[in-house]
């Protein structure tokens, strides 16, 4: 795989043929990513933020020694080498982490010429959507240079015009979709993702049944639940439910209702009582039961 990339192109090429805002900006990583083996590599963890870092955000054309090419959002035009002299991993490693990248399908490398491949990063539509204003991607890329300090928020304008026009942290698309996306939100609340809701029940009944897919049903669930939990959450406590309800909600059910994990025989009616899973907890009746104690073990 050759090297030419968009600062290898001819120096006369037109301004036109570079994307406008290469290299700047906000770009987002999944913390499914986390759940991979890849995770710990650093390497690895260091050659995928290197990728989703130089990933077009919107589409160009550029020059190339073969012609004028058109380089479309979350795809990059480069080669081992030059990856090897950006980010100093192995050539071999390098070789040996994108065809890991491929056959798990988050890379599409196609070889264009004898000199350089097109690398598209699959699904980047969903965890880079386009939701951000105007005016907000400009001032961002605006404020952004080489030799500004990082920090942790964002520029005043910035977060003046996002609070403005309501941009809500939904930017990892279906995947990460607020559980309260249903619910009128007051002020200060903070959403919480189905995600991370599926993570703290992994964390906390690594014995219960495994959420394999987060599906359309079990999004729309989780957000029911929430909604319905809510109201008896503040009837009990005076709140809203929150994340922090829900990891203690789990956690009662891991010290005093150890009968939802059991797989057992039922006599009475001939078949065998399997252990719950989440579909089960996300019931606000059940809810109501284990906050009144009516389902404590026995």
């Amino acid at each position: 795989m050759g090297v030419v990339k968009l600062s290898d192109y001819r120096s006369q090429e037109n301004q036109a043929d570079k994307p406008e805002y290469t290299g700047k900006g906000f770009a987002l990583i999944h913390r499914q990513f986390m759940d991979s083996k890849l995770y710990r590599d650093s390497q690895a963890v260091h050659l995928w933020l290197h990728l989703i870092l130089k990933a077009n955000y919107s589409p160009a054309v550029v020059s190339t020694d073969i012609g004028e090419m058109t380089v479309g959002r979350g795809q990059m035009i480069t080669g081992r080498p030059k990856l090897v002299a950006e980010t100093f991993i192995p050539d071999n490693k390098v070789k040996s982490l994108l065809r890991s990248f491929e056959s798990k399908g988050m890379l599409k490398i196609e070889a264009i010429g004898r000199k350089f491949s097109l690398i598209t990063v699959l699904k980047y539509d969903d965890f880079q959507p386009q939701n951000c204003p105007t005016d907000v991607q400009r001032l961002s890329n605006a404020n952004t240079s080489n030799n500004a300090a990082l920090g942790d928020d964002c520029p005043t304008d910035v977060q003046r015009l996002s609070i403005n026009n309501n941009i809500y942290n939904n930017s990892l698309a279906k995947a990460n979709e607020s559980a309260l996306a249903n619910e009128k939100l007051p002020r200060k609340k903070t959403s919480v993702s189905c995600r991370d809701v599926i993570d703290a029940y992994h964390e906390i009944l690594p014995e219960a049944k495994s959420v394999r897919a987060l599906t359309e049903k079990r999004r729309s669930s989780i957000q029911t639940f929430w909604r319905k939990a809510g109201v008896v959450t503040r009837q009990l406590d005076g709140h809203g439910f929150s994340m922090e309800d829900w990891r203690k909600y789990l956690t009662y059910i891991r010290d005093n209702c150890r009968w939802m994990f059991e797989e057992r025989p039922n006599p009475q009616r001939g078949t065998v009582w399997h252990k719950k899973g989440i579909d089960y907890l996300l019931n606000d009746n059940v809810y109501l039961k284990v906050r009144e104690g009516d389902h404590d073990d026995r």
